[in-house]
């Protein structure tokens, strides 16, 4: 066990880990920061990035062993909260540039960086500098992510009011077409949009999780259901099959589904 004293977000910590635990480990499970999110947990997705005394970091792969004493850490808490909203939030949330938003915290913080130690940045270097620190998206095909981080470093030179990022109704109250924004966009843009992972950890201790068991093969007549099995496992509370569901039984969309 070793002993680490860092800042996260302005605020003294004072920790005692593994030397082999992650810096999102403590950040996520020791310090409730769930807004920093942990996607391949290889280093290769930037869903985890914070700023680390300025340096954009991995924190998936970096061990509590590397930590200087008093390191300063910023996560997407430290950078805007849904009362104060950062212009790049503000950005995110005008372009669309937060869908899914798993990967939204990770881009925020690596652009804060960006634009830290460089204010006026072309789209080109705003794409290679998301590659130098492995922010990947899977929804936006980047170009709203560009787009918003623009529009921010517009704002923080002075060219662009703030207000101009902001989401103006239509003269005639129509919302269809618009750029109205996504009723989550606020919480995906602070990291407090909580996923399947951050609800695990504010769950109460021996909260009962659910694992799904699917037919291995496609299009097949279900017969019969023998769990008992499955029933005499260590841990197990209960089975559920389709006759404790009312209504329709119908699952799509997992892509564990074979096909």
């Amino acid at each position: 066990m070793i002993q680490k004293v860092f800042f996260v977000n302005g605020i003294e910590r004072n920790i005692i880990v593994d030397e082999e635990t992650t810096l999102a480990e403590v950040l996520r499970e020791q310090l409730g920061l769930t807004g920093t999110k942990v996607g391949c947990g290889q280093g290769h997705c930037g869903s985890c990035n914070v700023l680390m005394d300025g340096k954009v970091t991995r924190t998936c792969v970096y061990k509590m062993s590397r930590l200087p004493e008093g390191t300063k850490i910023v996560t997407i808490e430290g950078i805007g909260t849904p009362e104060k909203l950062h212009p790049l939030q503000k950005a995110w949330i005008k372009h669309g540039a937060a869908q899914c938003g798993f990967c939204t915290p990770g881009f925020i913080v690596s652009a804060k960086g960006l634009l830290d130690t460089n204010p006026n940045p072309t789209r080109e270097e705003v794409r290679d500098w998301f590659q130098l620190n492995r922010n990947a998206c899977r929804c936006t095909g980047y170009i709203p992510i560009v787009d918003a981080v623009m529009d921010a470093a517009k704002v923080l030179r002075g060219e662009m009011s703030e207000k101009e990022l902001e989401f103006k109704m239509p003269a005639d109250g129509r919302i269809w077409g618009s750029k109205y924004p996504r009723p989550t966009a606020v919480a995906k843009v602070t990291g407090t949009l909580d996923y399947g992972a951050d609800l695990i950890l504010k769950m109460p201790k021996k909260t009962l999780h659910a694992a799904l068991v699917q037919a291995t093969v496609s299009h097949a007549n279900i017969k019969g259901i023998d769990a008992s099995e499955a029933e005499k496992m260590p841990g197990v509370y209960k089975i559920v099959t389709h006759k404790d569901i009312k209504g329709k039984n119908r699952i799509t969309g997992l892509i564990t589904f074979p096909t």
